[in-house]
């Protein structure tokens, strides 16, 4: 079974679950805590869902459990990140619930250990580890990638600028020429990838 995404009415939250319906089939899915604080109280919503199925050895049972994320954008980075050695499911959703997706590339992007370190359950050998793997990984992903890897609900200046600090820019100083550009051309905005483009020749 493969399931990409559930669209359906949020019936009940939690901080770390969430229960959507979908077709009169409640499904209650694992979300970290930047995906709570997306989410609404109850009502529509859309979760971009990883799969994920553990067996145990000795007595041959599968557990099944739905991973579910706002954006693909986050959903990709924790797919990267418990590809890692040492990174188990929970410490994946531990990491994207205390960083942004945003935060999470920039922290790789610019060898930033500490603001792994302070996650609980990563110590200084795995922050390492995560940085070395992941950081040749991101940093070859093209433009085009990270910037339609965004959510489909942000507006166009979150999306480039979280694109722009997944690249390693300053987030204030990204934001502040983006929004200059915005300024000068809000009768026309330029189309996302030509927005990112002006942006940074005007960094």
């Amino acid at each position: 079974m493969m399931i990409e995404s559930l669209r359906g009415d949020l019936i009940e939250k939690a901080p770390d679950h969430a229960v959507v319906e979908c077709g009169g089939v409640g499904y209650l899915v694992h979300v970290s805590a930047n995906t709570f604080g997306e989410l609404p109280e109850r009502g529509p919503c859309r979760l971009f869902i990883h799969y994920a199925v553990s067996v145990d050895v000795r007595s041959g049972s599968s557990e099944h459990r739905l991973f579910g994320f706002v954006t693909r954008e986050e959903r990709h980075l924790f797919r990267q990140v418990i590809e890692v050695q040492g990174v188990s499911a929970t410490i994946g959703m531990a990491i994207l619930g205390a960083l942004r997706a945003d935060q999470l590339r920039a922290a790789v992007l610019n060898g930033d250990e500490g603001a792994l370190k302070r996650i609980k359950g990563i110590g200084p050998k795995l922050a390492q580890r995560i940085v070395a793997e992941l950081g040749g990984k991101l940093a070859g992903e093209p433009l085009e990638r990270t910037v339609a890897l965004g959510g489909a609900g942000n507006s166009l200046k979150v999306e480039a600028l979280s694109a722009l600090v997944s690249l390693g820019l300053d987030r204030v100083k990204a934001e502040r020429a983006l929004q200059g550009i915005l300024n000068d051309r809000k009768g026309e905005p330029p189309a996302l990838e030509e927005l990112i483009r002006l942006t940074l020749k005007n960094l």
